[in-house]
């Protein structure tokens, strides 16, 4: 693997890990593919909301996350916090493929 693909591995693992710990500092532990994107783009990564799909269907296929798909009616995906999905954005607990939180979050 060239150092590229080493650097753009990583950052899906952190792109994932901080979809799970925005959706965690929501009070509901739900947003929409939309409201995330933009989030993640205010904090300097870029990330199409094509993109942020693939990560929240990825992250649904984990048990991380409950997927509505609504993208038919209004566009939008909408992704909702499982329990396991908290315990990994709150670094109690790990899976292959998002990168590690910091233990001792709330």
């Amino acid at each position: 693997m060239s150092i590229a693909q080493d650097i753009a591995a990583k950052l899906l693992t952190e792109l994932r890990l901080i979809i799970l710990q925005l959706l965690a500092d929501q009070p509901s532990g739900s947003a929409n593919d939309a409201s995330l994107c933009e989030a993640v783009n205010a904090m300097g990564h870029v990330c199409s909301r094509e993109k942020m799909r693939e990560l929240i269907f990825w992250l649904q296929g984990q048990g991380a996350l409950h997927v509505l798909d609504l993208r038919m009616s209004s566009g939008l995906v909408v992704a909702t916090l499982t329990e396991r999905g908290h315990d990994i954005a709150r670094g109690r607990s790990r899976i292959a493929g998002v990168a590690a939180a910091e233990n001792g979050g709330a």
